[in-house]
């Protein structure tokens, strides 16, 4: 009992000085925290590689799609256009390359059938090995009349900017 009660009495690890209003000496962590950089701490916790359900994909397709030559089925390629970034650190880099799959399409039969096509993103590639992913699909059905008669037709262009959103969470090589 009392090796035990010595023990609870001492509150201070030995070699620690003990430290008194007066005392000029600071300890680390007492410090300031620095704005910029990482703390020493933040470097032994690993950085997520996870790209949570709900995270956006802003693509750019490399050719044109459109209903009128799209079959379902059919895949189609893309590249990332805004890299995604957690904790600092991109895990999918702007000019990534992605495959999608065509989920329907229909060309127009007249200007009372508009041509429509539904897409979705099936996979990435990152550092040379492909990443399957599942990802909410964009569905868009062509409006108004078409040209000359024919019946209007939806056509995404490589210029044109699509977001598509995990559906699914992934773990990222």
């Amino acid at each position: 009992m009392v090796a035990a009660g010595s023990m609870l009495g001492c509150g201070r690890p030995t070699g620690v000085p003990e430290s008194s209003p007066d005392s000029t000496q600071k300890l680390p962590f007492d410090r300031e925290a620095s704005s910029k950089g990482r703390s020493p701490s933040q470097t032994l916790i690993p950085t997520s590689s996870r790209l949570s359900e709900g995270t956006p994909l802003v693509v750019s397709l490399r050719k044109e799609l459109t209903s009128a030559s799209a079959r379902t089925g059919d895949s189609f390629e893309g590249i990332i256009d805004e890299p995604l970034v957690v904790d600092e650190q991109a895990l999918i880099g702007r000019g990534t390359e992605v495959t999608g799959r065509v989920l329907e399409a229909q060309p127009s039969k007249g200007n009372h059938s508009p041509g429509y096509l539904r897409i979705a993103l099936v996979s990435v590639d990152l550092r040379g090995r492909t990443v399957p992913i599942d990802t909410s699909s964009i569905f868009v059905k062509a409006k108004g009349a078409g040209r000359a008669g024919a019946g209007p037709e939806i056509v995404f262009t490589p210029d044109r900017r699509l977001t598509f959103r995990l559906v699914q969470a992934i773990e990222l090589p």
